[in-house]
């Protein structure tokens, strides 16, 4: 079975290996880059990890095209694939997004064996926040951060939704790929069969248009969700300020993208299955001689890169903000809920 992942990156080298080999483990098996204007060497590791036969690693077409909207680019090059429309499931997320699943011993195969009648799967986004940690530190991801969004508060101006990926299986025809879901044809929809999270059956969605969220009571996380570290630590944070938006290149990153996303509500462990099988594939990885400098070196500018930032006079004034918002909204806030996290499935 090749399950298929397309996902777009720019200097992401310190947070990569962690996110190829939690992949890797659950059963991603052809997974491609493309990459684009990397100063941190997230270019040269991909290029080692192709080596390794990893993933398949390519320059996005944006970097011939002189164009700024680098996702979309890549995914206007990707429709033009044989290879998607012969994979058995396709996925198109982001590096900071890890697909956890909930049923059975936590692989992908566990996943499609718990919905076999469905050939679309809307995976909501579980969005974590910066659990409280300060700085930056070269540890798992998936270790370090435990507290997210509650599982069913309304979070976007009283607006109860969560964002979408999906996976999508070959026997839904999908038209063409796009950012949060494939689109299909108007006469064709009916071959398509998608549940949410929880594997429950979806009706009402308009097939022909990008499903970018699902609004409560749809969407689910019970056999499924897409872990979101969108913003990491603070420190980490000025990473992403540095690094600029791939989509909307005239918008910066500050306040306003944190209030957005920096809720600390549910303590949620699901993901921590993996942790060990994460950290020793991990460790195997940055063993390697061509893989482990690069790492290193990643980790280093990373330090340099925050505190470059912070010393602005904009990163001062950031900094302050940031210190004031988290004094006001506390880890496991008024929101909090039980922390039980979804259900997992019987093995």
């Amino acid at each position: 079975m090749r399950i298929t992942s397309i996902t777009p990156m720019k200097d992401e080298a310190p947070f990569l290996l962690e996110w190829v080999a939690y992949h890797r483990l659950i059963g991603l098996n052809d997974i491609h880059v493309f990459s684009n204007d990397c100063s941190d060497g997230t270019d040269l590791m991909l290029e080692r990890l192709d080596d390794l036969g990893l993933l398949r690693h390519y320059s996005n077409p944006s970097m011939i095209m002189d164009a700024q909207n680098h996702h979309q680019q890549m995914l206007r090059y990707v429709n033009t694939w044989p290879r998607l429309r012969r994979s058995d499931w396709v996925v198109n997320m982001d590096v900071d997004e890890y697909i956890c699943v909930n049923a059975g011993r936590g692989r992908i195969t566990d996943l499609f064996d718990a919905v076999p009648a469905a050939n679309m799967i809307v995976m909501s986004q579980h969005n974590f926040g910066c659990g409280g940690i300060e700085t930056y530190e070269d540890k798992l991801l998936t270790e370090q951060f435990r507290w997210s969004w509650s599982l069913d508060a309304a979070y976007h101006r009283k607006l109860n939704r969560r964002g979408t990926k999906t996976l999508t299986h070959a026997s839904a025809e999908a038209l063409q790929w796009r950012n949060h879901s494939p689109v299909f044809e108007a006469g064709k929809t009916d071959r398509v069969r998608p549940v949410n999270g929880s594997g429950e059956d979806l009706t009402g969605l308009d097939l022909t248009e990008d499903v970018k969220s699902l609004l409560a009571p749809d969407y689910g996380f019970g056999l499924v969700q897409l872990n979101h570290y969108v913003l990491k630590s603070v420190d980490a944070f000025f990473l992403k300020v540095a690094r600029g938006n791939a989509n909307h290149p005239d918008k910066d990153y500050a306040m306003g993208y944190w209030r957005r996303y920096d809720h600390n509500h549910h303590h949620d462990e699901n993901i921590a299955r993996w942790q060990d099988d994460v950290r020793a594939f991990r460790d195997e990885l940055i063993a390697d001689a061509e893989l482990g400098p690069l790492h290193h070196a990643a980790v280093a500018r990373a330090h340099e890169t925050i505190a470059a930032v912070k010393a602005t006079e904009a990163g001062v004034a950031l900094s302050n903000h940031l210190r004031r918002y988290r004094s006001r909204n506390p880890v496991g806030g008024d929101r909090a809920d039980d922390g039980e996290g979804p259900a997992r499935q019987a093995v």
